[in-house]
């Protein structure tokens, strides 16, 4: 009982903060739509080609960059987590050095690589390669590119942890059965780690679907997303029940997400803990 209220105590802070500084102005956002325009800003979304097809961009964009993230994070936290040398440290400090730089410098960074006369192009048409400067920025490949640069330290950092408590020796142990390093990635460090993978997948998912500066400034002014369409009802149309509609559904469409993984992934779960017991 005393362990409770002690947990309840140190909960307190960060939910009266959750409280008053999400939920509440949240409510009052969604309260205030309906009661001016009722659905009808919910009603256009989902009866407009246009709005749909920004959904399903954000959508198409933020599931490329999380797969892209998982399978080069995935190794990079491995070896991480297995390797004893120096190299570590200064991988580690690789990993944290972008979160000192803010994602608009980050960027701009791509912006200089990626241009008509950037160093990308500049490079390939050095080498023969292109006759002609490729288009490169202002596309969904840019934002994609962006999107992972920026996201992938959140993916490795919630791999390395997982990874690190995996016991060295449960590896062994396959290998002194006759397992393959691809069985025993399969059937044993694939299993131990899904709490990482659930993490890191949800987490850039997540931030990717509310990305707002990367698309922005990679995907240019014809580029849209489900974020950069909110400031542009509120600074370009004054559409607040529009930006306020497009807000509750990005939301509604990344909780949904969130559900289905802690779902699917439930369910793998037990069925990897039946055959254990099997």
């Amino acid at each position: 009982m005393e362990r409770r209220k002690q947990a309840i105590l140190l909960a307190l802070p960060a939910s009266l903060a959750l409280l008053f500084f999400f939920i509440l102005p949240m409510v009052y956002i969604l309260i205030r739509t309906l009661t001016e325009n009722g659905t009808a800003d919910f009603t256009e979304f989902f009866t407009d080609p246009f709005y749909l097809d920004i959904l399903w961009t954000t959508i198409r964009v933020s599931l490329v960059s999380t797969a892209v993230s998982l399978l080069l994070g995935y190794p990079t936290a491995y070896y991480m987590a297995r390797t004893t040398s120096r190299l570590k440290q200064a991988m580690v400090i690789v990993i944290l050095f972008p979160f000192l730089v803010s994602a608009v410098v980050r960027s701009y960074g791509w912006m200089v690589i990626l241009g008509t006369n950037g160093l990308l192009n500049q490079l390939l048409l050095g080498l023969g390669l292109i006759s002609e400067p490729l288009k490169l920025l202002n596309t969904e490949a840019a934002v994609i590119i962006g999107m992972i640069h920026l996201l992938i330290p959140y993916m490795i950092l919630s791999l390395v942890g997982v990874l690190q408590s995996i016991d060295p020796n449960v590896e062994y142990a396959a290998y002194s059965l006759g397992a393959s390093p691809m069985t025993t990635f399969r059937k044993v460090v694939f299993p131990l780690s899904t709490p990482g993978i659930i993490s890191g997948c949800v987490l850039v998912f997540t931030m990717s679907m509310t990305s707002y500066v990367t698309p922005k400034l990679l995907g240019g002014s014809k580029f849209r997303m489900m974020a950069t369409m909110v400031v542009q009802e509120i600074n370009v149309n004054f559409d607040w029940g529009a930006a306020s509609a497009i807000s509750y559904i990005l939301l509604a469409v990344i909780q949904a997400v969130q559900v289905v993984v802690v779902l699917v992934t439930g369910r793998y779960m037990k069925r990897m803990g039946g055959g254990k017991n099997a």
